[in-house]
């Protein structure tokens, strides 16, 4: 294990005490609904902890999440989190077997899911050995089935090495795997990221993620607490909706992806937006192309802050400062107690501006996967993990991303990053969202096929000559499609699984 980050507390309720005690009547969540301080959090969080005992939650014990987001998600979490049990949050999004899958893969014993869930996992209970009860959450207040007879006073004995989380990758290049992160990763990740950010006491963060993905549990929930912030949680992300939203809570930043803040610009209401209250976004989960970039914050006025980090470093790893040099297109600086090199294809450290696998280690770095010791011998290599995204450091030590390496195209024998294309696509004004991807050819083994949703009139022909300029001959697509929409994870990214898959169907 890498040597440990210092804080100030052993773990998460540990954490979550002190600020009741310290700064009790100080006001620590609210949605469009209702809102919390931190005394009040606490209390509830005791409550939900003394129902989940009386279902027999205790100390080591997964239990699943299949809720949206709302203030009653956070007492849930952090209710099982009080029993030093472990939280496995489900996308409410996914199907019943797709549920079934993670909660029968990470061993559940409690779900708590939304009354259609909950019906969807009761239909497959022989597949769910392990589950004892299924708690349909609704209404007003969802956490009531679980609130118990009085409340758990005192939070259970675990610390920095205990695991408080299994949280399941998206499964997008293969099987879902669930990452297991302990105290000690979140606290450390959030004092690392944390650091950078220029927050203080008492400022409102936006939660606009979802709260089974890693981002929204550190970024907007334990950096509010580590810092005695606020957290304003909206349900889901609208853009239509968004500015509005933003009138009412007056963050002072929002953690976003790159779909969303292309959204944003092209949303009603985008032109007249009042940011007032915004200071910066935070930007990551996916590639940000430079001509987005750009296009944002000139429109907005805001800083984008555009990090890189995986569910298998609990979140971040590195990110551009909000203060001194930020290089657009990079994402950036390793947040403290890190490290990041770029390895070659034998696991060598390759000079500055060579591209190769990126690699990190540090505290944040989980403690591998659950039940999948081949993957753990795949990822984590001499106590390094081993990311699947190719990148560089530069000169300066700021880091860039070039692509996945499962998203590399080969034609002909020449290696193409796809991400090199998206990024000139993007610069077009026409172009709403890009993708490439690869797809089959007897020949050339792959050719290059661009996937564009358009904004104006503009055609294919016109995108094709903007590459031509841009690109070397062997980069431009060969073919082209043109969508509404392009598909989505439930995180926001642009899936190119489906686009493959069609490619490889119409392939024969």
């Amino acid at each position: 294990m890498y040597r440990a980050l210092q804080t100030d507390f052993e773990s998460l309720p540990q954490l979550l005490a002190a600020r009741a005690g310290e700064i009790g009547a100080e006001r620590f969540v609210r949605d469009a609904e209702r809102e919390w301080t931190y005394g009040e959090f606490h209390a509830r969080v005791t409550e939900v902890a003394a129902g989940l005992r009386e279902l027999g939650v205790g100390q080591g014990d997964v239990v699943g999440i299949v809720l949206p987001n709302s203030p009653h998600y956070l007492e849930i979490w952090w209710a099982i989190l009080w029993l030093g049990a472990i939280f496995n949050p489900v996308n409410p999004a996914l199907t019943a077997r797709e549920a079934v899958g993670i909660l029968s893969d990470s061993e559940a014993v409690v779900a708590v899911c939304t009354p259609e869930a909950a019906a969807g996992l009761a239909e497959h209970r022989d597949e769910l050995p392990k589950l004892r009860e299924i708690v349909a959450a609704e209404g007003s207040d969802p956490a009531a089935p679980l609130r118990g007879r009085g409340s758990v006073g005192d939070h259970a004995n675990v610390g920095p090495g205990d695991l408080c989380a299994f949280v399941y990758t998206s499964g997008t290049t293969g099987r879902p795997k669930g990452a297991m992160l302990g105290h000690g990763n979140f606290l450390a990740n959030a004092w690392q990221l944390g650091e950078p950010l220029p927050l203080s006491r008492g400022d409102t963060l936006g939660m606009v993620l979802p709260l089974f993905h890693v981002n929204a549990q550190l970024v907007t929930t334990v950096i509010p607490l580590v810092l005695g912030a606020q957290v304003a949680m909206w349900e889901r992300f609208s853009a239509s909706k968004f500015w509005e939203e933003v009138a009412r809570f007056e963050p002072v930043t929002f953690s976003s992806v790159p779909t969303m803040l292309a959204a944003l610009l092209h949303a009603p209401g985008a032109d007249e937006a009042e940011a007032n209250s915004l200071r910066f976004v935070i930007c990551g989960a996916a590639p940000l192309s430079p001509a987005l970039f750009r296009r944002f914050e000139e429109k907005f006025g805001l800083k984008i802050m555009e990090g890189y980090g995986l569910t298998e470093g609990t979140c971040c790893t590195t990110i551009n400062p909000f203060t001194g040099p930020r290089k657009i297109g990079s994402v950036g600086l390793p947040t403290r107690a890190q490290e990041v090199r770029i390895i070659d294809e034998a696991g060598d450290p390759v000079a500055d501006g060579t591209a190769g696998e990126v690699c990190f280690r540090g505290p944040n770095m989980m403690h591998g996967y659950y039940k999948r010791p081949d993957a753990n011998a795949e990822t984590m290599v001499d106590g390094w993990v081993r990311t699947g995204d190719v990148g560089y450091r530069d000169g300066d030590g700021y880091f860039f991303l070039v692509d996945r390496t499962k998203d590399m195209i080969i034609r002909g024998g020449e290696n193409i990053y796809p991400r090199e294309i998206e990024d000139v696509l993007q610069e077009h004004e026409s172009v709403k969202e890009a993708a490439v991807v690869g797809r089959p050819d007897e020949v050339r083994g792959e050719e290059v096929h661009a996937v564009v949703a358009l904004g104006s009139g503009d055609d294919v022909v016109v995108l094709e000559q903007h590459c031509r300029e841009r690109l070397a001959p062997f980069k431009v697509p060969t073919s082209w499609e043109v969508v509404e929409e392009l598909p989505k994870t439930s995180t926001g990214k642009i899936d190119k699984k489906p686009l493959r898959e069609r490619l490889a169907a119409a392939s024969g």
